[in-house]
């Protein structure tokens, strides 16, 4: 029996507040059902253990004492120097690419420069554990492409695995007016400021839509957009749901407009249920979405939110039988995206360090 500490920086088996940590969940859930492994969780934050996974819960601190204890050392996000870590978050450097122009960086590093040096810190151990690290999974391939550029690891050290897929029923009717649906908890990182823009281009030419925001928060400037653009009565702003696979099935297509999106889960679990998904190149679910078989990828480039109105638009006079074969073919794509998959995926991973 091969025994394998297990490194992260948050443990929940409930209420996920990311991609990540649902991830953790899925993987150790898995992986302390099967008999080949014995697992030890190195961890400073539980936020609960209702179910009981893990018997042995350590401190983060007291991993590099115990090393020698275990054959495999697994780490997410390159926490701790590993073995093999996932990666499942864009770099700092990536961020601010992408979430700032050069001027705006420059003040955010002035008025904010306590954060600043404690992310550039952050991402500077990051680099340092990946230099030795043996394999380090990503979950896209523009994930892979920052991890190449900015923390320059070799593209041979790096192996692309996509997370699994929670499985829910599966969508089987249209709505009588179209409906997409995002989730943008984070409303400005996942694009909820350009799905408003994009509303306000689309009802020019359509009427007959609505919109479905999963966002809990109260946000004056979100509720101000929605006047400003007159489009209140296109927009329907859900609280946070306890139960996605309903929310899959009342909507007709997925919006993941991101600014930063390493993968998107709500990609993959919005397609296993026959729903669509319109997102960007720079999304990571990007890998999975073929132009007008199982969604479409718009421009980034130009008039960005006139570019996304006009893809939902093609999605809305999209003819019904064809819509359904995307439906079917949404469903295909993701068929080996299950958490069995992806453990026996990482098992073949972990035993090539053998």
């Amino acid at each position: 029996m091969s025994k394998i500490a297990f490194a992260a920086s948050c443990y929940t088996d409930c209420n996920f507040t990311s991609g990540g940590v649902k991830l953790n969940f899925l993987f150790l859930e898995q992986l302390k059902q099967t008999e080949n492994y014995s697992i030890d969780l190195y961890c400073n934050n539980i936020v609960n253990n209702t179910k009981n996974i893990i018997d042995t819960v350590y401190p983060l601190s007291e991993l590099d004492k115990n090393r020698n204890e275990y054959d495999v050392i697994i780490s997410e996000k390159g926490i701790v120097p590993s073995d093999i870590t996932y990666i499942h978050d864009h770099s700092y450097l990536y961020r601010i690419q992408m979430m700032s122009g050069r001027f705006s960086h420059m003040f955010y590093k002035i008025f904010n420069r306590k954060k600043h040096l404690k992310r550039l810190n952050e991402y500077l151990k990051i680099k340092e554990n990946l230099a030795n690290c043996k394999i380090v999974i990503v979950s896209s391939e523009v994930l892979k492409k920052d991890i190449i550029q900015n923390y320059k690891v070799n593209a041979e050290n790096i192996v692309i695995l996509p997370p699994p897929t929670e499985r829910y029923s599966i969508n089987s009717c249209k709505n009588k007016i179209f409906t997409f649906g995002i989730s943008a908890i984070g409303f400005n990182r996942k694009g909820g400021y350009l799905a408003l823009q994009a509303i306000k281009e689309l009802k020019k030419t359509h009427k007959n839509f609505k919109v479905k925001f999963i966002y809990p928060s109260k946000n004056l400037f979100v509720s101000l957009a929605k006047n400003l653009y007159g489009i209140d009565k296109y927009c329907e702003i859900l609280p946070a749901q306890t139960d996605m696979g309903s929310f899959y099935n009342s909507i007709d297509c997925l919006l993941m407009p991101s600014i930063i999106e390493p993968f998107g889960m709500v990609a993959t679990e919005a397609l296993s249920t026959g729903c669509p998904v319109i997102t960007a190149k720079h999304c990571g679910a990007s890998d999975f979405i073929i132009n007008g078989e199982n969604g479409y990828l718009y421009k980034t480039t130009g008039n960005i939110s006139k570019n996304l109105a006009n893809t939902m638009a093609k999605m809305i006079d999209t003819d019904l039988n064809r819509y359904y074969q995307m439906c079917k073919y949404s469903i295909k794509s993701v068929e080996n995206t299950s958490c069995e998959d992806f453990v026996s995926k990482y098992f073949e991973i972990m035993e090539t360090l053998h």
